[in-house]
């Protein structure tokens, strides 16, 4: 069975294509190839490699409503010309891009489609409308978006299916830096995984960070991991994380770390991981923090609620509040929360692994394939 992702990213930023890379490397024992559409200006930077297929159309996002829809409505003849001289079984969008062009191909090409919401869009409507069409399969990532969008959750038209961590993470060894609650000296490593931009929130954990006293303050580091991505406003916010750094005097305290391949490394190295993102889909560095058996410092939204366990795997704290985010640092620091053995905060999210993900996600493929009369 063959599917092709929509995806038209011009970056490999993790995210959506971390989620295809695991589909990828479950698929081959089950014989389903997966095959991403992505920008011709898409450059490969992570492993493992994926199958491509490019255009010089399709956008992942802008912040031009009108951009996307042209931009999208060209890439349909750009998919339709591809579709004449390659077959797939199951066509699946993942951006807001790709959902336009699978409408489209819904409508004009008489083909069943896949859309995964990743992301809490302010204009519900549109994807409730989408949702409803009768060529539509949608698949949302926790109980909470499907709530967001209104949508009623069944098969075969709406189900609930996680972003998945690869199952590596759940055999890797344990990490063995555990916070010593205990001790009132000890240096506290929070540790951030994600790439630069505005709606990840990182400026949330510097501002909390300033906020704190001086002596709890000179017992933290906050390492951020992640690319810096070519868009005009990312480039700026990672500059005002830069400004921000320096005017609050934290540039011993807060580090910018950049890429990093070695995440399992990076995230041993912490005692916490954050995550600061307001209505954080489904974070896949969060489930991997935890799959090692890290505890978690999240804002209270999106998946993030589905993920933690508040009091035993992590925190939780006020989604935006950077007091509230301050407070739960503090009594971190202070010895007021011992989180749970290693071993059992990986317990805690053994069934959120990649195959469990992959399993659904074939499972919904097949159903697909039999509508479009491409299997039997």
């Amino acid at each position: 069975m063959r599917i092709l992702h929509l995806v038209g990213q011009r970056e490999d930023a993790g995210g959506i294509l971390a989620v295809i890379r695991s589909l990828h490397q479950a698929g081959s024992a089950v014989g389903t190839r997966h095959t991403v559409w992505v920008h011709r200006e898409y450059a490969e930077t992570r492993a493992p490699a994926l199958d491509y297929r490019r255009t010089g159309f399709i956008a992942s996002d802008s912040p031009s409503h009108i951009a996307i829809f042209f931009s999208s409505a060209l890439a349909f003849f750009s998919l339709r010309k591809l579709l004449q001289q390659e077959s797939f079984d199951v066509i699946h969008a993942h951006t807001r891009g790709g959902l336009i062009v699978a409408l489209l191909a819904g409508l004009f090409l008489g083909r069943q489609v896949l859309f995964t919401n990743h992301s809490y869009a302010s204009r519900a409507w549109f994807y409730r409308w989408a949702a409803r069409r009768d060529w539509m399969t949608t698949v949302v990532l926790n109980p909470n978006m499907a709530a967001h969008y209104g949508l009623e959750v069944g098969p075969p038209r709406c189900s609930i299916i996680f972003s998945g961590c690869a199952d590596r993470f759940l055999q890797e060894p344990l990490t063995a830096n555990t916070w010593p609650s205990a001790d009132p000296l000890a240096k506290l490593r929070l540790v951030g995984m994600g790439t630069l931009v505005r709606w990840k929130c990182w400026h949330h954990p510097i501002a909390a960070l300033a906020r704190l006293p001086a002596d709890l303050k000179a017992r933290v580091e906050f390492h951020l991991w992640g690319p810096e991505q070519g868009d005009p406003d990312s480039q700026a916010f990672a500059e005002q994380l830069r400004e921000s750094i320096e005017q609050h005097g934290l540039q011993e305290i807060v580090l910018l770390r950049g890429v990093t391949n070695q995440v399992t490394d990076a995230l041993r190295d912490g005692h916490f991981v954050v995550v600061a993102s307001e209505n954080e889909p489904c974070s896949v560095s969060l489930m991997e923090a935890l799959a090692l058996g890290l505890p978690a410092l999240a804002a209270r939204s999106g998946g993030n609620v589905d993920i933690v366990q508040e009091g035993t795997t992590g925190l939780l704290y006020e989604t935006g509040s950077i007091d509230g985010l301050r407070d739960q640092i503090a009594a971190i620091l202070n010895g007021d929360f011992t989180p749970s053995p290693p071993g059992e905060i990986r317990e805690s999210v053994r069934g959120w692994a990649a195959s469990e993900m992959a399993a659904k996600y074939n499972h919904v493929y097949r159903q697909m394939a039999k509508r479009n009369g491409d299997v039997s």
